[in-house]
Order: C-alpha cells, then sequence, then structure tokens
C-alpha cells in the first residue's frame, strides 16, 4: 500500500494565519471531501470562513477595477466618472457619473459580475449545476433522501455525456433518448425510474428557477409506462415477513437476551426487538419513543429519529402526521417492566423508553445489529427491522383486521401503500398448503 504525505495546518499569530507545521503519511483508503475538509478546519478554528469570503470579495473586486479598460477619474463638479463598453453608441461606450468612488466602483463590479454570470449559465452543465442543487434540496427533505439521491446520481448521472454538455444546449430529443437508453439500460421499473428521473426533471426545474434556462424539456418527454418500463413483481414472501414460527423464536431469543443481560450498553434493545412485532411502529420512531407518550393501553406516535445525523423530529414519516396504536397486553408489560427496570437502577423515566443512554441514534443502530445477531443464531434468514413492520400489518391483515384500520396503525396515507407493500402470507409451505387443500375440495 503507497503512503501519501499530507501536511498538517495549524493557527498561528496573527489569527488568520495557517501554517504548515508537520508532515505525516496516512492510509490512501480514508479519504475527505473538499467540504468535509473545510468544515474541519473551520470546526477547529483554524479558518475562519466568513473572513475568507471577505477576502475573496475583495480579490475579486480588485481584480475586476484592475481589468477594468477605462480610466476612472473625479472630475472638477467632485463626480467620479468612466465608461463601460456600449455597443449602440457612435463611440462604443457610454459615461457613467456617480457622486462617489465607492458608489462607480459597486457598479463596474455588478456589471462585470453580471457578464461573468452570463457566460456561466451558457456553459453550465447538469455537473457543474448538482453541486448546489444537492444542498438546495437537503433543506427541503430529510437526510436518508439525499444519501439516496446521491447514491442514484454516482449510478446514473455521474459519467453520463449529457450532464458536461451546456445545459442550454441539451436538446428535448436528446433528454428522450437518453432517458429511454438508461431505462432500457437499468431495465427499471416504475420504482426505480421515479427515483432515477427526480433528479434530472428537478434539476432542470431547479435551471429555470436559477434563469439558466426559460423551460425544463424534461417536461414535454413522455414516457410509455406499459410499455417501456418492467413491471414490478412483488417480492416472494419469505424474504419480506417472519412466519409466526420465526416470530415466536426470534421473541424467545430476545427474552433470553434481556435476562441475560447480554448487553450492558444497550439493556432494551432486546425489548426493542419484541416490541416491533406488538406494535408495528418504524424503527426510527420507536428509538424516538418516550413515556410521555404512553397512556393507558395505547401510545401516540409523534415523533422519530432520523439515521444517520441523529436528530430528532417532532413528526413521523410521510404526511400522515402522528398517530395513536393500541399497546395489547404483550406490549404494555414491557412498558411497565422497562419502567421498573429503571426506578431501580436509577435512571430517568422521563425520557426515551428504550434507550439508556439518551441517545436514540444509538438504540437506533442497536436494534438493527441485535435483530440481525438473533437470526443467525437461530438459523433464521436475516433480515432488517423494517420487515418486523411488514410482518405486523400482514399479520392484522390475514387475522380479519379491515384493511382501513392497518393503514392507521401502520400510519399510511394510502391503502394501497399498505396492500401493495406490506401485506404478504406468513404461513409456512405445509400450511399454505392445507389452506389450499381445504379451499378447494371442501
Amino acid at each position: 500500500m503507497t503512503a501519501v504525505t499530507v501536511v498538517t495546518v495549524r493557527r498561528t499569530t496573527p489569527a488568520n494565519t495557517v501554517t504548515a507545521v508537520t508532515t505525516d503519511t496516512h492510509d490512501p483508503s480514508v479519504s475527505f471531501t473538499p467540504e468535509e475538509t473545510l468544515a474541519f478546519l473551520e470546526n477547529n478554528g483554524i479558518i475562519d470562513l466568513r473572513d475568507v469570503e471577505d477576502n475573496m470579495r475583495k480579490a475579486r473586486k480588485e481584480k475586476i477595477l484592475k481589468e477594468h479598460p477605462y480610466k476612472i477619474y473625479q472630475g472638477k463638479d467632485g463626480r467620479w466618472r468612466t465608461y463601460l463598453p456600449d455597443d449602440s453608441k457612435a463611440e462604443g461606450r457610454r459615461l457613467i457619473v456617480k457622486t462617489k468612488l465607492e458608489e462607480l466602483e459597486t457598479l463596474l463590479c455588478q456589471h462585470y459580475e453580471s457578464i461573468r454570470a452570463d457566460k456561466f449559465k451558457d456553459v453550465c452543465t447538469l455537473e457543474n449545476l448538482y453541486p448546489a442543487w444537492i444542498e438546495y434540496k437537503s433543506v427541503h427533505v430529510c437526510e436518508t433522501t439525499v444519501i439516496r439521491i446521491k447514491k442514484d446520481w454516482r449510478k446514473y448521472y455521474e459519467n453520463a455525456a449529457i450532464v458536461k454538455k451546456p445545459i442550454r444546449k441539451i436538446t428535448k430529443l436528446e433528454i428522450d433518448t437518453w432517458v429511454h437508453k438508461m431505462i432500457r439500460e437499468h431495465e427499471m421499473n416504475a420504482h426505480k425510474y421515479g427515483n432515477f428521473s427526480v433528479i434530472l426533471r428537478q434539476m432542470l426545474e431547479f435551471a429555470v428557477d436559477s434563469e439558466i434556462i426559460e423551460k425544463n424539456l424534461f417536461l414535454d418527454v413522455r414516457i410509455n409506462r406499459r410499455r417501456v418500463l418492467v413491471p414490478e413483481v412483488k417480492k416472494p414472501d419469505h424474504t419480506q415477513v417472519f412466519t409466526k414460527s420465526e416470530e415466536n423464536m426470534l421473541i424467545e431469543r430476545a427474552w433470553k437476551a434481556f435476562n441475560k443481560r447480554e448487553n450492558y450498553k444497550q439493556w432494551y434493545v432486546p425489548l426493542a426487538v419484541i416490541f416491533l412485532f406488538y406494535t408495528g411502529l418504524r424503527i426510527g420512531e420507536i428509538s424516538a419513543l418516550k413515556f410521555e407518550d404512553i397512556a393507558g393501553n395505547s401510545m401516540l406516535v409523534n415523533r422519530l429519529v432520523r439515521f444517520p445525523t441523529g436528530e430528532i423530529v417532532d413528526h413521523t414519516k410521510g404526511t400522515y402526521g402522528s398517530r395513536t396504536v393500541p399497546l395489547i397486553p404483550q406490549a404494555a408489560e414491557i412498558i411497565d417492566l422497562i419502567r421498573t427496570h429503571r426506578q431501580e437502577k436509577g435512571l430517568d423515566i422521563d425520557g426515551f423508553i428504550f434507550c439508556p443512554n439518551e441517545k436514540p441514534v444509538s438504540t437506533y443502530n442497536a436494534i438493527e445489529r441485535a435483530l440481525k445477531k438473533y437470526c443467525r443464531d437461530l438459523g433464521i434468514e436475516e433480515r432488517s427491522p423494517h420487515k418486523e413492520r411488514k410482518t405486523f400489518t400482514s399479520a392484522l391483515i390475514s387475522n380479519g383486521v379491515s384493511i382501513n384500520t392497518a393503514r392507521q396503525l401502520a400510519g399510511h396515507v394510502d391503502e394501497r401503500t399498505t396492500l401493495n407493500n406490506y401485506c404478504y402470507d406468513r404461513s409456512e409451505d405445509d400450511e399454505k398448503l392445507a389452506q389450499i387443500t381445504y379451499a378447494l375440495t371442501s
């Protein structure tokens, strides 16, 4: 492995001076983006970005004034004068007069910056625009969505010729051809196409808002979804839910883990694994659940922790809002057990139920690790906590709970989401055969 030499910088006197003081080597497999490097320098007091930006503006202004082709002078009346190029005038220039020198220099800077901006717009590509768009997007959506978008950008866009061409020169035909080519090349279904196309559509809309182009040509592209998109096949039941016997085995294994205190840092994670089977919560919701949310035999689900940032938000996923979920006796027993246990240990009973260290994001990670460990221990195919949520909803529907009630408990706005993505058969193969035999012969 080749070592890479790096320079360590440290603040010296005066405060705004940075100097190299040591050299070191590091593993080249560990790398940082310019943004991460800049954030580190600022957060550790090595540089002040405001000072840097002020110096950059000053340097830019000095460069503009130095390259200005006409003399700047003060007339007998005390006012300041210069010229700007103007092809509409006989002399090819027009006189500019301002009372103060600062006003004149500001006007000149605005003029040349406008020309510079126009030139940038002429050559701006989707690749150039992407950093600004993703920053804009990040303040409007959650971190997980941004992570997914960045992944899709790398997969579909990063090396594509179309993102390197000036946006103003991209035609509707080029967009149409490239999009259909990508659909075929990646065998996209409706879901994949939606994630892929949202980047192009919204970036071109961002280009319109940025006055780079006048119209989003992608809006005129027509996709015959039935003919060009791959039909979505529902995933096999055994990959999406736990069977009844698997659920029972996992619950027994989790109780064993709790009683033996297998994880002293996360005492209540085994109970959280069980609780998910009984309530169908999202992993971010159970991580952010507090004792104040419990009222009798029900709980109010109105917040979640976002992964990977650990941010706690006072709402649930999507547009559904808060919801009330009933606690079956087994779920209520877990809440009472944790409350009693926390009191015995001298822990706060006003905070997060399943989190002994008051850091919900650590609980978020621990729940997933624990469930997969229990699966391995039992020889069960590994599945995520989200599959417990699907198991919960499937159990409701298969046992006669109305689809509307199941939808509400899952926190879905549309029952089609519940039926299409959360309704699976949990029966073992021999159970299915017995059911089919009975249905056809009785």
